[in-house]
This record gives C-alpha cells, sequence and structure tokens, in this order.
C-alpha cells in the first residue's frame, strides 16, 4: 500500500477535509454558546483553546470510521472528542505537569488565562463533552457504548493514568516489569493512543461496523497511535520551537523510545508502526485512502519519505 495519491485523488480528500472541518468548527461553536450565568472569561479560554489551529485528526478519523452514519451525529461525537483532547491538552501544559508555555504556536492556556482558568475551563469541556453524546442523534445502545468508549479513555487506564506515569513514573504495584520499552509502549498507549482508539470505536458504533471491522480499525489506531507519539517525540528533540509550535527539550530525563533507542532506531520503529497500521486498514476492509491523507496531513512528510529509504532488516523488532 502507498501512501501517495494522485493529484486528482488529493484533490479531493483535501475537499472533503475541509468541508469536514468547517462543518466541525460551525458545530463546535454552537455548542460553546454561552450559557445564561457561565463566566464569559471562562467561555473565552475554553473557546481560545478548543478552536485554535489544530490538526483535528481524532473526530476526522471518527468522521471515517462512522461512514454512513447520520451526519450530525458524527459530528457531535467529534466535538466531544475534540474537547476531551484539548482539555488533556490544558492539563498537561500546566506547570504543575509538563510546564509547556506554548501549544499549537500560541501561549498555552495557562499563561494566556492563568491557571485557574485553565484548570477550570479544562473540567468545563470534559463535562460538556458527556452532555454532547448524551443528546446525541442515536439510540440509547449507542450512546451507551459511546459514554464507555470516552470514559475508558479518559479514566484510571486512560489519560490520567498516561499522565501520572509521565509526570510521576511507575510506582511499586504497578506492574512495570519488562524494562523500559514495555513501559514505555504502556506510557504511549495511554496518553496517546487512547484517544485514537476512541476516535475509532465511536466512529464503529456510530457506523454499525461489525466485530471484526472494529477490531482491525482499533489495532490501526493502537498503531498509529504509537507512532503519532514517537514522531513527536522525534521532534521534541531535532526541531525548533518555532518549528514544532510548542517548548521542545521537554523530554529530557523522560523514558521515550527516542531516548531508549536513539532517534535512528526510534524513526525506524515509527515507519514499522505506520506499516502495520496500514496493513490494519488492509484486514478491515476499509477504503484506506482517506486514512493514509490524513496521516500525510500529520505526519511530517520528511519522516514518510523515510519509508523507502529505511532498510526493513535494520528496522526494530517488536
Amino acid at each position: 500500500m502507498n501512501m501517495t495519491h494522485d493529484l486528482s485523488s488529493t484533490a479531493s480528500h483535501d475537499e472533503r477535509f475541509r468541508a469536514f472541518r468547517t462543518a466541525l468548527e460551525q458545530r463546535m461553536h454552537l455548542h460553546l454558546g454561552t450559557p445564561p450565568g457561565a463566566p464569559a472569561r471562562l467561555m473565552a479560554a475554553s473557546g481560545d483553546a478548543i478552536m485554535a489551529s489544530g490538526k483535528r485528526m481524532r473526530p476526522f478519523l471518527l468522521h471515517l470510521a462512522g461512514q454512513g452514519a447520520c451526519d450530525m451525529a458524527l459530528l457531535d461525537a467529534g466535538c466531544a472528542l475534540e474537547m476531551v483532547h484539548t482539555a488533556s491538552l490544558i492539563l498537561d501544559d500546566l506547570p504543575c505537569m509538563d510546564d509547556a508555555s506554548l501549544r499549537r504556536g500560541k501561549p498555552a492556556t495557562h499563561v494566556a488565562w492563568g491557571e485557574a482558568t485553565a484548570i477550570l475551563g479544562a473540567v468545563g469541556l470534559l463535562n460538556q463533552a458527556y452532555a454532547i453524546i448524551g443528546t446525541l442523534q442515536a439510540d440509547d445502545a449507542q450512546r451507551v457504548a459511546l459514554v464507555n468508549a470516552l470514559s475508558r479513555a479518559v479514566g484510571w487506564t486512560g489519560l490520567v493514568a498516561g499522565q501520572e506515569y509521565d509526570v510521576n513514573g511507575f510506582a511499586a504495584g504497578d506492574g512495570a516489569a519488562g524494562g523500559a520499552l514495555r513501559r514505555i509502549d504502556r506510557v504511549n498507549r495511554m496518553k496517546t493512543g487512547v484517544l485514537l482508539v476512541a476516535a475509532m470505536e465511536m466512529g464503529a458504533v456510530l457506523g454499525s461496523r461489525d466485530a471484526e471491522c472494529r477490531r482491525h480499525l482499533r489495532r490501526f489506531a493502537e498503531d498509529l497511535g504509537q507512532a503519532f507519539q514517537i514522531a513527536d517525540d522525534l521532534g521534541d528533540v531535532i526541531k525548533t520551537r518555532e518549528e514544532f509550535g510548542k517548548d521542545v527539550g521537554k523530554d529530557a530525563g523522560k523514558e521515550t523510545f527516542v531516548a531508549a533507542l536513539g532517534p535512528e532506531r526510534a524513526l525506524h520503529r515509527c515507519l514499522d508502526l505506520l506499516l502495520r497500521a496500514q496493513h490494519a486498514l488492509d484486514a478491515a476492509k476499509v477504503d484506506p485512502a482517506p486514512y493514509q491523507w490524513m496521516i500525510g496531513q500529520v505526519f511530517d512528510r520528511d519522516l514518510l519519505a523515510a519509508r523507502v529509504a529505511a532498510p526493513r532488516e535494520e528496522r526494530v523488532a517488536y
């Protein structure tokens, strides 16, 4: 399977994504409409965080997995997922967490609005995400499945667990046996992979995908999440603050695949994971083209081009 497409195909994917993004952000504005009595400053901070120029990768993947479902339901589920993602970024950037001052090329929420408003904004976004799911245009069983998928992504074995491990490491009883690579894999799955998995699961629920398809879509999301995190860790090491759009050098002293394997071997691992993700799409029997297009937009083009140059025998076994 090739990552490249002819120009007409690429243009159609560009158009599809632009139309989706416009509709998503219009819907997001509606959900962020200031309720009576809500503090204007808090709502402005929340809106500033979520409407900042993001990739919208997760809601678009949800949209792709839910092909054939009610468009409004997919848009609303995508809004909920993006609210959870934005809340996690606000919290990650706090001085008590990653202590980052830049996000998406702009001052982080706690820098622009203060720590208290940042925390309250994140809590508000999380709460609104579940409120949206509760009123989604879907049947009761689907809404329950969506809440379960989102709760797993956020909860004790999801985002909050990954951030705890990332900040404080593994404690006794955390099952950290197996060495550094297994610990890194586990943290990456919790911090990055879980929302990609949630995107595919939520889309698959709304699109009424069968169990076999869902299993392969989940595998795709898991491998894509690991690859995405490695690419992010590589950027932390090799890119400037301006190129990266956020602070660099924040991973110094942390356990990452880049630190454990070195940049070259970590890159090979990333490329192998992308290849595995593509195989999962094949097994799911979905049209791979729009997924591949999205990967091409999110991942550094030089990194994707290296897939051809990286000899298979040099790649990391895992």
